[in-house]
């Protein structure tokens, strides 16, 4: 890879500097706008979730009110004992033998088939399975049949109570259509019995603590406020009625007090359709600022759905089939909702929103749905007398941070745009930087080849024109002081020719020392010289000389390298052979310290010049050796 130019240096530092700097503002943009829309999102919700708990509770302190006003009214009070008075007269009604009991019951419960059968269309339905729900006691089989057939023979017990029925029925009508309630259902307190209901539905004339109704909603308001003495209400959760075509209600039950004493108990049956216009905007979600997927909703604190939800009232099979993919409920739930025409108590919601509501905490928090959906919920805890709810107002997190989807693709598409003309910009500011830079790098290039001749041109008043300035100065400076080196170097050369020439024949005169091949193989035929200075000449070296038919034999290390090594090297080998040959010394040792007393002669003052080395005497008809050694060893 060939060398990098200076501008696409230059280009790529700008391009760092911007695409950082560009970042960072985008990114502390993106950052204080994405959290001012969710700021703005969750203070919607909250703002939402907190109208519609206050929507609620202000409708339940209604009904509350309603039904304690009503309980407390001493003219309902004398018109519910004239209505006890008057069931009671049915009850000791004695005229009523096994075949008649056996003919009201089949003409009651045929008159119920068609009443439940146009409510179910085409369904399949049995008279058994329809009358089920049905109480067979004598009141009941009395009642409902002069209520419901105009044209059943007119039972003397019965005048009185269907003239104050009558009346009760006018003044518990006018209240029902003003607040809400489904019905009105007076009770006995002390009997159990059902001596009233505004809508004559098949409860009428049954007893709460008897078959089939001593398993539902209303015998938990009748146990609840039995016991009362005072008129407070009590909140029956919604559940599933059977006098109600098994439609989700709840009950809001009160005692009627006399004298201080419990006479009765007044139960008004709430539907869902009030809780369903608020909870649900009158069915008007796009126009309440909760776009295509909010929804408001209850939990109740076995967490299932207390109101409708949103995507099952605008598309359930839309919603079965999200809920199915995702797995988001269990298989029981799901076949539930699928059977079911309502979400109240059909969906369980799992979700962290929920969860933290039912236990009374309030906030926002991005959770899954019951619909496996992410979500932005806002959840708070709904206390309404004794039953305990969450309500929940939520959005999924797709619709809720579209604004903040839609500034990512923004300040995405602005970072490109303003990138790629920076960078266009940046490469012509580079270009025109270094483009002087370049023309000084070619004159460098030529002054690298020698070429000192050519011209340097560039021009400018910045650091760059001052840069050329300096490099001519430089071309002179360097043609000048190349003339000077060479002749200096013509002048060295000579010096050193004449150098290298005496070196070279100091180097023959110290070969011309060293003792022959042939003397040495005579004494030792299968032997070799390994003999390679590291200059030149050396101050190692090696000696031989016979004596009496004896090898003296030396390997020696002189002080110093090179010439000065080569100098003691010449004197320590002519020290041994003046104490081998002239001084006839024949022991190593002996020659040894000769050789050191000469050292000593030549140098008169004290220094550590001289030589480390072996010496042996070899004696060829003994084959004995005797050595001595200086700073050395043997092998």
């Amino acid at each position: 890879m060939g060398p990098t130019k200076i501008w696409h240096k230059l280009l790529f530092g700008m391009l760092i500097s911007l695409v950082i700097s560009l970042a960072a503002v985008s990114l502390v943009v993106y950052k204080e706008i994405s959290q001012n829309i969710t700021k703005k999102t969750n203070s919607r919700l909250v703002v939402i979730r907190n109208l519609k708990k206050q929507q609620v509770e202000t409708y339940f302190d209604e009904l509350r009110n309603q039904t304690e006003l009503m309980s407390s009214s001493k003219s309902f009070v004398n018109k519910f004992i004239e209505c006890k008075e008057a069931f009671r007269e049915i009850s000791e009604y004695q005229n009523i033998d096994n075949q008649l009991f056996i003919r009201y019951k089949k003409h009651r419960d045929s008159i119920y088939f068609n009443k439940v059968k146009s409510f179910y269309g085409n369904r399949h339905l049995s008279l058994d399975l329809a009358s089920k729900d049905l109480a067979n006691n004598k009141e009941a089989l009395i009642i409902q049949n002069s209520l419901w057939d105009v044209n059943f023979p007119i039972m003397e017990c019965t005048k009185k109570y269907r003239e104050v029925e009558a009346k009760i029925g006018a003044r518990t009508q006018r209240i029902a259509n003003k607040i809400g309630f489904h019905d009105v259902i007076l009770i006995d307190s002390k009997t159990g019995d059902i001596i009233f209901t505004n809508d004559e539905h098949s409860e009428i004339g049954a007893n709460v603590l008897e078959s089939p109704y001593n398993n539902t909603s209303i015998r938990k308001a009748f146990d609840a406020v039995r016991g009362y003495k005072d008129a407070r209400t009590f909140i029956v959760d919604f559940e599933s009625y059977p006098p109600s075509n098994n439609k989700q209600t709840a009950f809001i039950a009160c005692p009627i007090i006399k004298d201080n004493i419990n006479v009765g108990i007044l139960v008004a049956e709430i539907g869902i359709e009030k809780l369903d216009d608020i909870l649900t905007f009158n069915r008007d979600w796009g126009n309440q600022n909760m776009g295509k997927t909010g929804e408001v909703y209850l939990v109740g604190s076995d967490n299932y759905m207390r109101s409708q939800s949103r995507f099952f009232i605008e598309n359930k099979d839309s919603l079965l089939k999200i809920i199915a993919q995702n797995n988001s409920i269990s298989k029981q739930d799901f076949n539930q909702l699928q059977d079911s025409k309502s979400s109240i108590k059909s969906i369980k919601i799992n979700s962290e929103a929920s969860k933290r509501a039912i236990a009374g905490e309030f906030g926002v928090i991005q959770t899954i749905d019951y619909r496996g959906v992410p979500t932005l919920g806002a959840y708070s805890p709904l206390k309404l007398n004794n039953v305990y709810w969450g309500i929940v107002s939520k959005m999924d997190q797709s619709e809720a941070f579209s604004e903040i989807d839609e500034l990512r693709y923004f300040l995405i598409i602005t970072y490109l745009i303003v990138l790629i003309l920076s960078t266009l910009i940046a490469l012509f500011i580079a270009k025109r930087i270094a483009k002087p830079i370049q023309q000084l790098n070619h004159h460098a290039k030529e002054l690298s080849t020698g070429n000192f001749n050519t011209s340097i041109t560039v021009r400018g008043n910045d650091e760059i024109g001052e840069l050329a300035s300096s490099f001519r100065i430089m071309q002179n400076t360097i043609v000048h002081l190349i003339d000077s080196l060479t002749d200096t170097n013509k002048i060295l050369s000579e010096k050193s020719k004449d150098l290298f020439d005496s070196i070279a024949y100091a180097q023959q005169i110290q070969k011309n020392i060293f003792p022959s091949k042939e003397m040495v193989n005579s004494y030792v035929p299968d032997s070799f010289v390994f003999f390679q200075p590291k200059d030149i000449v050396s101050g190692d070296f090696y000696w031989a000389a016979e004596r009496n038919k004896e090898l003296y034999l030396g390997v020696c290390d002189s002080t110093g390298h090179g010439i000065p090594g080569a100098f003691m090297s010449l004197l320590n080998v002519s020290f041994l052979n003046e104490a081998l040959m002239n001084e006839k010394i024949e022991e190593p040792g002996d020659i040894l310290e000769k050789v050191r007393g000469l050292l000593k002669s030549v140098f008169q003052y004290e220094r550590q010049d001289g030589m480390d080395g072996i010496l042996i005497r070899f004696n060829p008809n003994t084959n004995v050796i005797s050595y001595a050694a200086s700073n050395n060893a043997l092998f």
